[in-house]
């Protein structure tokens, strides 16, 4: 979504985290799929990368984003983005050739953030294989876990994360509803 619902106390705090100098380098974002996990970690990164095309007084990325299209294709250097469910059957190779890939330095310099959508589907050799990586992280490469709680995720992977709970009450969740079907007029 191209702006952010109900989470911008949590945006505020990733944000003066960052800028603050004291992000951890491995972030876990749990909370029940559709809660904006992966919404309020996009925004973040817009507001990062582009600056002038990030409104952070109505949280919303405009439209005309050369990063939001480079992130759409996943060809955005600064930003590496694997879904879980995609790649229930990573291999062990697949997730060295990440690490490969991570310990090369950006064009840019700037740092770079790695996503994991839907960590808890990734299979455990691909798990073990992460540990490895997000327990001797570089320093500009930061690590985002996404937990959508489908199935219970191993205990080694959530002891190297900070994580971050996102809970909707009910209230909030029908807002946001709301909010989309008038956003994207639907019945």
């Amino acid at each position: 979504s191209l702006k952010l619902y109900n989470l911008k106390e949590n945006f505020r705090f990733i944000s003066n985290l960052y800028s603050n100098k004291n992000l951890p380098k491995v972030l876990m974002f749990s909370g029940n799929k559709g809660s904006g996990k992966s919404t309020l970690i996009n925004h973040f990164l817009y507001s990062i990368f582009d600056v002038d095309n990030y409104d952070k007084k109505t949280f919303s990325i405009l439209k005309n984003s050369i990063i939001l299209k480079q992130f759409q294709n996943n060809i955005f250097p600064n930003i590496i983005y694997i879904n879980g469910a995609d790649y229930k059957s990573v291999k062990i190779e697949d997730i060295r050739n990440l690490k490969k890939q991570i310990l090369q330095s950006t064009i840019s310099k700037k740092d770079r953030f790695i996503i994991f959508d839907d960590i808890e589907l990734f299979n455990q050799n691909s798990l073990n294989a992460l540990l490895k990586i997000i327990e001797e992280p570089s320093q500009k490469n930061y690590f985002f876990l996404i937990n959508n709680k489908g199935k219970p995720l191993i205990e080694t992977i959530k002891s190297r994360t900070l994580e971050i709970k996102i809970i909707l009450n009910e209230k909030q969740r029908l807002e946001i509803i709301n909010q989309l079907v008038n956003l994207y007029k639907l019945d």
